[in-house]
C-alpha cells in the first residue's frame, strides 16, 4: 500500500494550483471539560478557529502577489477557500479551509550558504462559517450554524 507523504498533497488557493513546501492547517475547539465537585461531569462548548500556515518558494509566492497586486494591495486581498488534496494509488485525503485571511510573517528566508530556495511563510485564519472540513465531512456542527443563522 503507497501511503500519502508531503509530496503527494497540492493546495489550491483560491483558484490558483500552488506548490507549497509545508502547509498546515490547526483546529482549536474551545471544548472544556467540566466538572462537580473535582469529578469529571460533562462538557461545554467553546469557541472555534482555526489558523495554519503557508510556506512557498518565490516562484509560488509570485502567484499569491499577482492577486494581492490586482486587489490593490496584500491587506486587501479577500479571504480564500484553501483546499488541500493528498492521494496516492491508494489512498486520499483532503481538508479544505474556507474563507482564510493571509498575512506575511516570514518575507524572507534566505540561507547565505546556498543549497536551498528561498522560502516565504503565510500565516492565515480562517473567517467562513464553513470553518474546515475533512474527508468532505464537516468539523463545526451543522445544526448550531442554522441554529445561528448561519
Amino acid at each position: 500500500m503507497q501511503h500519502i507523504s508531503g509530496s503527494d498533497v497540492y493546495v489550491t488557493i483560491g483558484t490558483a494550483l500552488v506548490h507549497v513546501n509545508q502547509f498546515t492547517v490547526s483546529i482549536e475547539d474551545g471544548m472544556t471539560a467540566t466538572s462537580t465537585h473535582g469529578v469529571p461531569n460533562g462538557y461545554v462548548g467553546g469557541a472555534a478557529t482555526a489558523s495554519g500556515e503557508i510556506r512557498v518558494d518565490t516562484e509560488n509566492f509570485k502567484l499569491i502577489m499577482a492577486e494581492a497586486k490586482s486587489a490593490g494591495s496584500f491587506q486587501r486581498l479577500e479571504p480564500f477557500d484553501i483546499i488541500s488534496l493528498g492521494k496516492t494509488v491508494d489512498q486520499e485525503f483532503k481538508v479544505a479551509a474556507f474563507g482564510c485571511k493571509l498575512t506575511i510573517s516570514s518575507l524572507l528566508d534566505a540561507n547565505s550558504d546556498g543549497g536551498s530556495k528561498l522560502e516565504h511563510t503565510i500565516p492565515y485564519q480562517v473567517t467562513d462559517s464553513r470553518f474546515v472540513e475533512i474527508d468532505d465531512v464537516p468539523y463545526l456542527d451543522q445544526d448550531r450554524l442554522t441554529e445561528l443563522g448561519l
